[in-house]
């Protein structure tokens, strides 16, 4: 019997719609049956006048509905339809996506910013070998898109940048078309709005000089033919900075039409080359790269490679949170949090975490989310003191996290709020957007990330080891220090009723200091 999974994935992007079939056996084992793209500016609609009109959302469904023949063609057992920043931001968005539903019976997924970048960033990695390797000499990593471009910086720690702006090849040919009509100076006028858009951005990013400087997106692979000649065959490229730059000096000061008869591109595609190879070279020269590497990956890519139930996509996965919990920390240092103490405190957490675990019936990603609200609990006493944790809240919520989705930071920014206020009940705001079970996820995870502080009350490390026991319905934690432990234990007595209240256990302790 012929287990192989045929699975497919369509991103209805700002400049076009494409669509990937992929073949996948039992051992993991990927080909590529379909690679299919439509160039549909939906995004010229959505930038310049902030709706999609009938006339493209027509367009759209006439596209899908050939995609859709074509998946049932190949007997396609799983599938994903994913917006981008077109959709995301039209003001008609709803009646769009209802529109194509009615039209073509496909439901369209409009990705959040987190989670877009987040795939994205999987699939043009996962098309790379050795990519970990490249990270220990720094590399800095944008994804150039016809809405926006993200930006992720890695050094010998993993990630510790990440942010997306909103600067993509087709906002700025749209913002500054007219300009291009007016003026001889508009490569030097270009050049200082992408300079002046991502210089605060990159003022926390450049933490290092950057060996490596991988970009993708669907421009990428055109860029790869002008400078190459030839269409690619491998799922990356790279060479030196230098050599980019001498191409970029051959097609500077070209137009658009004259990039489009020169290297044989369509037009759309020929009008987004210049600020393309603008965004390269100024990102390029601001890091210091020295060497440019083109990934062929994307956000098709990284929802096929979500979809998928192969083993060797675990270890991406695992690596891909410990970049999460990497640029998390980099965070809390932005803000001056304690390292030792959230370290520490982060220990006893993940103990009792997994002590508990089973019988609450925790999960990976619940573990996840309370390592990140744990190191990032204190961050809000940059700002005020003074009723700290509800800043701390609100930075969460601010902040973007690949691979985090909106619900899962609201969790986070919750947790932290009830570290300090134990007193929240379903009726308050906090709580409002959760169902049943989730509150009973947050009052738990808040309740360990509470007596793993109060482990570590006075921020002086006291005790080397805890021993963590449930034995019936007691959790038990027994320490010893030769320093004075008073007010841990005074801290962790008044626990008492909330951890019988939340968790279902009596709070025994048996905890030995010195005087």
């Amino acid at each position: 019997m012929n287990k192989d999974i045929v699975t497919a994935a369509v991103d209805l992007g700002s400049g076009s719609i494409r669509l990937k079939i992929v073949q996948q056996t039992e051992q993991g084992e990927i080909s590529v049956l379909e690679n299919v793209v439509r160039t549909v500016a939906v995004g010229r609609d959505t930038f310049s006048t902030g709706r999609i009109s009938m006339e493209m959302a027509d367009e759209i469904c006439r596209v899908l509905l050939g995609f859709k023949k074509l998946m049932n063609e190949y007997k396609v057992r799983r599938r994903r339809i994913v917006a981008t920043s077109a959709l995301r931001e039209a003001e008609n968005a709803d009646a769009v996506l209802e529109l194509i539903r009615v039209r073509t019976g496909l439901t369209v997924d409009v990705l959040p910013r987190t989670e877009e970048r987040y795939l994205t960033r999987q699939g043009a990695l996962s098309a790379i070998p050795g990519f970990r390797k490249m990270t220990r000499d720094g590399l800095m990593y944008t994804r150039i898109g016809s809405g926006t471009t993200q930006i992720a910086a890695y050094d010998k720690s993993g990630l510790c940048f990440s942010q997306t702006t909103q600067l993509g090849t087709l906002r700025i040919h749209q913002m500054l078309a007219s300009i291009e009509k007016e003026t001889l100076r508009f490569q030097e006028i270009l050049s200082e709005y992408i300079t002046e858009t991502i210089q605060p951005v990159l003022r926390h990013g450049k933490q290092q000089e950057y060996e490596r400087y991988l970009i993708s997106g669907a421009v990428c692979e055109a860029i790869y033919r002008i400078e190459e000649n030839k269409s690619r065959k491998e799922s990356y490229a790279e060479f030196d900075f230098s050599r980019f730059e001498e191409m970029y000096e051959r097609i500077i000061n070209k137009s658009a039409v004259q990039i489009e008869k020169e290297y044989d591109l369509n037009t759309e595609t020929a009008e987004l080359i210049l600020p393309s190879v603008m965004l390269i070279h100024t990102f390029g020269r601001l890091v210091g790269a020295k060497t440019l590497v083109f990934s062929f990956g994307g956000l098709l890519d990284g929802v096929l490679w979500e979809l998928s139930a192969a083993k060797k996509n675990e270890k991406q996965r695992e690596r891909s949170y410990e970049d999460l919990l990497a640029y998390t920390k980099v965070l809390a240092d932005r803000f001056q949090c304690d390292r030792r103490h959230d370290d520490t405190v982060n220990d006893y957490a993940m103990e009792l975490f997994d002590r508990l675990r089973k019988p609450r019936g925790y999960t990976d990603r619940h573990r996840i989310l309370l390592q990140m609200a744990v190191l990032l609990h204190e961050t809000g006493k940059f700002l005020n003191l003074t009723n700290y944790a509800d800043n701390s809240a609100m930075l969460v919520q601010a902040f973007e996290f690949s691979g985090i989705s909106w619900e899962e930071r609201h969790m986070i920014a919750t947790m932290i709020r009830l570290f300090e206020n134990i007193e929240l009940t379903p009726k308050d705001p906090a709580y409002e957007e959760f169902d049943r079970n989730e509150r009973l996820v947050i009052s738990g995870l808040s309740m360990i990330m509470r007596l793993a502080d109060g482990l570590d009350y006075s921020r002086k490390q006291k005790f080397g080891h805890v021993g963590i026991q449930v034995s019936k319905n007691c959790l038990i934690l027994t320490a010893e220090t030769e320093q004075n432990a008073m007010l841990e234990q005074w801290r962790l007595s008044g626990f008492a009723n909330q951890v019988q209240e939340i968790l279902g256990l009596e709070l025994e302790l048996h905890i030995k200091g010195g005087m």
